[in-house]
């Protein structure tokens, strides 16, 4: 009788297990920096600078690249695919937080930017048509950059998937301007999107811009 009850405890933890997820990056832990092409064709690098959350957006025509820096007091990253219901209920949630905490056009310093970073195989191909019907206004990250990125960036969605430990979607990671996750979840629970909102509200001020 002790043994079948320590094989149904053990059987219990492992389906308990199973069910758990979780993100591997935790709270505390440092951006990743990345490199990306937004299906609009404009790069987008997220990085470190002087201690400082960074990003820069270069966008190319012809010989010309036109590159602008800003300084977001947070960026939250989520994970997701075209394939993926729970992403996709997500969407209107992250489109309402870029409308309320986003930066105002031309503001270079705070506010809240958000990338989803789309892990389609095909990549760009099969994002941009989704996009098209969606009515959001935030970058949407499938392709490696035009542009070969600084050593040590992640620059294709596969390579960030890996780094960021991401092992189910949607996972999402909110980053503090000194590249410190402050908030991490996988899934889009009501739950978890109120804990989000609460975080990102301490970040970037009640009043969003």
């Amino acid at each position: 009788m002790k043994t079948l009850s320590r094989v149904a405890a053990v059987a219990v933890g492992l389906v308990w297990l199973g069910s758990v997820s979780f993100a591997v990056l935790k709270p505390g832990d440092k951006l990743i920096p990345f490199s990306l092409k937004n299906i609009d064709g404009k790069d987008y690098t997220v990085t470190m600078e002087e201690g400082r959350l960074t990003l820069i957006v270069a966008e190319t025509s012809g010989t010309e690249t036109k590159v602008t820096k800003s300084y977001p007091a947070a960026v939250l990253i989520d994970f997701w695919a075209t394939y993926c219901v729970p992403c996709r209920k997500a969407m209107p949630h992250m489109q309402t937080l870029v409308t309320t905490y986003g930066p105002a056009e031309g503001q270079a310093e705070g506010g809240l930017r958000l990338f989803g970073i789309a892990l389609d195989a095909a990549g760009g191909k099969v994002v941009k048509p989704f996009y098209q019907k969606l009515k959001i206004t935030y970058p949407l990250l499938a392709d490696p950059p035009s542009n070969v990125p600084s050593v040590g960036l992640a620059a294709t969605a596969k390579d960030m998937k890996k780094r960021y430990g991401v092992q189910e979607i949607p996972v999402v990671y909110l980053i503090n301007a000194a590249g410190t996750i402050v908030h991490a979840h996988v899934g889009s629970t009501d739950e978890q999107m109120a804990e989000l909102d609460k975080a990102i509200a301490a970040l970037v001020g009640a009043g969003g811009k």
